[in-house]
């Protein structure tokens, strides 16, 4: 009887079905097409569903089984797919594989963790790509297309793809070897805070970098004290260089902080140039080099024509 028992052992053992590697890869993949299928009754559900059939594939060998399988991911579905959102994919793939394997797991028990996670993780994944890498390589990349170097929009595409596969694909690991736990041990080792606050910190030198390099406004104001010529733009130079673009850019934060509308930020910004240029308050950096530089060749000019006379 015992012998029996342990052939039996040793037969569900050898009949356990295994995702491979390649499986795993490819519904990685797959789900970054998640929104070319998007609709707005289930968002993303078909695109995840398409992307679960190299899983559904190897662990349910009869058509039946595999459509029955494929059919609880038609529910709504949407979260951030490309660099977080990741690891629901790897989370469902480790469950359908228990599951496949005779786990008191039901389509219901899928579904709850991937609705729970798909919310959190979209407010994650959209803050990592749009709220810290995309404006921190954009601005990288502005600043050399600006320049005139053709690198600008190469550099952006190459590492904006490299970061989002390599965050992406280790997500949808993780979660696939630690299944449901990912998550928690993911938040609770504080990877995440790490991450953001990184990311900030060096999104942080790249905008200052920017409204320093690229806000160009300068005050053309010139005022005599006794027989020295003042130029206030040096004064301000010599105390706190790119201090105007610096006051620019902290009054359109305040202005973007207090919800106004970006027509209006630009309205005011549009009429207070005006005036101020018109005044000779202010004056952007092109025109003030410009100025600067005819009234040294005045200047030169002068002291040539002195010598002459």
């Amino acid at each position: 009887m015992q012998e029996i028992q342990e052939k039996k052992s040793v037969q569900v053992k050898k009949e356990e079905i295994k995702l491979k590697k390649s499986d795993l890869v490819k519904h990685w993949f797959l789900g970054y097409s998640s929104e070319t299928c998007y609709n707005y009754e289930r968002l993303q559900a078909l695109g995840a569903t398409n992307a679960m059939v190299p899983i559904v594939r190897r662990l349910y060998k009869t058509k039946e089984e595999q459509v029955a399988a494929l059919k609880k991911y038609m529910v709504f579905f949407n979260t951030e797919p490309s660099y977080i959102g990741t690891v629901i994919h790897g989370i469902a793939a480790s469950m359908e594989e228990q599951a496949a394997n005779g786990e008191d797991i039901t389509a219901e028990d899928i579904n709850s963790v991937r609705t729970g996670l798909m919310g959190p993780m979209a407010g994650i994944g959209d803050t990592v790509s749009q709220g810290i890498v995309y404006p921190i390589l954009a601005g990288i990349a502005c600043s050399l297309a600006i320049a005139g170097n053709i690198m600008g929009p190469i550099i952006f595409e190459v590492f904006y793809k490299i970061i989002m596969l390599t965050m992406g694909y280790n997500m949808y690991m993780m979660g696939y070897k630690q299944g449901k736990t990912a998550i928690l041990k993911f938040l609770r080792a504080g990877t995440l805070n790490r991450i953001t606050e990184v990311f900030s910190i060096i999104g942080l030198m790249v905008v200052g970098n920017m409204a320093a390099s690229r806000v160009g406004i300068v005050t053309p104001i010139n005022f005599q004290v006794g027989e020295v010529a003042v130029n206030m733009q040096t004064v301000l130079d010599s105390l706190l260089p790119g201090l105007l673009p610096l006051l620019a850019t902290l009054g359109v934060w305040k202005l973007v902080a207090n919800k106004m509308k970006p027509t209006y930020i630009i309205a005011i910004l549009f009429i207070v140039g005006l005036v101020s240029s018109l005044l000779g308050i202010l004056s952007v950096t092109a025109w003030y080099r410009i100025v600067k530089l005819l009234n040294y060749n005045k200047i030169q000019c002068n002291i040539l024509i002195g010598k002459e006379l």
